[in-house]
């Protein structure tokens, strides 16, 4: 789970809402947006990676990749 405050905030207050299809997609949209730029979730998904050795998904290491290998 993410360490980012407001990720677990989002989960404990709106949980009862994943129940729902309409607001359980409107939250995957919006976490995904907060993914996108907050520094503490993107950390904790390359540690993540990290630990399980797979491809880094954060946006730091995508942008790094883009720029040696160029765009596919």
């Amino acid at each position: 789970m993410c360490p980012c405050p407001f990720c677990s905030g989002v989960l404990l207050l709106l949980s009862p809402l994943l129940l729902f299809k309409g607001p359980r997609e409107w939250l995957k949209r919006k976490i995904k947006k907060h993914h996108k730029h907050c520094d503490t979730c993107q950390h904790a998904e390359h540690e993540r990676c990290q630990e399980e050795h797979i491809k880094c998904t954060c946006e730091n290491c995508k942008h790094k990749n883009n720029e040696k290998g160029g765009k596919k």
